[in-house]
């Protein structure tokens, strides 16, 4: 958990590969709305495989390669999107996919922090 001033002052977050610790430094509000763009196109396509059956063999492949094969690496091009400082490359030759799933959601914590603001808004509205 990031702590107020480290919010405050752009601190980079540290993501773990390899068991090496590399520093990504946060979006200007520019560039961020064009990477959350691009996670809102991904996260739109995911009801469509949802509503999938096993009753169509053919199209229950296509879900299940869409989920587990095509997925999985555009969040790792979303990663590097947002992390454009960091060797590509290199990463790919010592990062695990559990510490690629944990250094995506660590950009998601920093990258969506308006979101969570106006959720806090509305509850307080609500009361």
């Amino acid at each position: 958990m990031r702590t107020e001033e480290q919010k405050l002052v752009q601190a980079p977050i540290e993501v773990t590969f390899g068991g090496v610790q590399f520093p990504v430094k946060p979006l200007v509000i520019r560039d961020s709305r064009i990477w959350r763009g691009a996670v809102v196109k991904v996260l739109s396509a995911l009801p469509r495989y949802a509503a999938v059956t096993s009753d169509k063999p053919v199209d229950f492949e296509a879900a299940l390669n869409a989920l587990l094969v095509a997925m999985p690496d555009t969040v790792v091009d979303l990663f590097f999107q947002y992390a454009k400082d960091l060797d590509r490359s290199a990463i790919e030759a010592v990062a695990t996919d559990a510490e690629m799933a944990r250094a995506f959601e660590q950009i998601v914590e920093i990258a969506f922090p308006l979101a969570k603001s106006l959720i806090k808004t509305m509850a307080n509205l609500a009361r």
